[in-house]
């Protein structure tokens, strides 16, 4: 684990894991890779090492670095499928940054929280995310980003993570940090998926009033628990009506 002021060494990261205290472990947070912020690879290597012996672990976030440390559209990611495949009881993955992110199809039981923060996923990893098998996913969080840091994709390239059913238990939809943040509110306004989630987060995005409008239409928009649209680009008018949803 690293300190937001400090970068890690995978070696050393080895070496921790060796300890046999290691096996209780239940979450391990990682930050920098390196003073230069060398790509994710060689700790994702470090960690499937180790995976017969992390019995206890649930959780991962890989890429706790902040903007003093290195901007998010520079981390170095890895293929953060594999993290899945070594780890069968894991429940929350976290993953930070989009450059050269992949994300290798998988079966996975027991995953309950999937987050990508990036500013820019490749369309390929939305894709592959797709075609996952997740029966206990409850909560998925992609941040899109946009084409200047690495979104290659457009409005169909987010379809296939909503057809209805693809995972039955998710209770939480977050696709933020769009550039087609209005293209996406008119797209889930009518989507199957609706029907079945409980809370819906189209924040940090460039949504205006237009894409405001499909979702103040929409029936099942209502039915939501919680919608939250945070840091978009709302007008005075249009803000209170959306409140008013309830």
């Amino acid at each position: 684990s690293s300190y937001a002021d400090e970068s890690f060494e995978p070696a050393v990261l080895d070496a921790y894991l060796s300890d046999p205290r290691a096996a209780t472990i239940k979450a391990i947070v990682l930050g920098m890779p390196g003073e230069g912020g060398e790509t994710f690879e060689a700790v994702y290597e470090v960690l499937i090492k180790h995976a017969p012996r992390l019995t206890a672990l649930r959780g991962i976030f890989a890429g706790d670095i902040l903007q003093e440390e290195n901007e998010m559209s520079w981390i170095e990611q890895a293929d953060a499928g594999r993290l899945l495949a070594a780890f069968p009881a894991l429940e929350e993955l976290r993953i930070r940054g989009g450059t050269n992110l992949s994300f290798t199809p998988c079966d996975h039981a027991n995953l309950k929280s999937l987050i990508i923060e990036t500013g820019g996923i490749p369309s390929v990893v939305l894709h592959d995310i797709a075609r996952c098998n997740f029966p206990n996913l409850e909560h998925l969080e992609v941040w899109l980003g946009t084409d200047e840091y690495g979104w290659d994709g457009v409005l169909e390239d987010v379809l296939p993570m909503l057809d209805p059913g693809r995972f039955p238990k998710l209770k939480s939809l977050g696709l933020r940090n769009s550039e087609i943040a209005n293209e996406i509110a008119e797209l889930v306004a009518s989507a199957p998926v609706i029907d079945q989630i409980q809370s819906l987060d189209l924040s940090g995005g460039t949504m205006t009033d237009e894409g405001a409008e499909h979702l103040l239409a929409s029936d099942k928009i209502r039915k939501l628990s919680s919608l939250n649209l945070h840091r978009n680009y709302l007008t005075d008018a249009t803000i209170p009506r959306l409140n008013a949803l309830g």
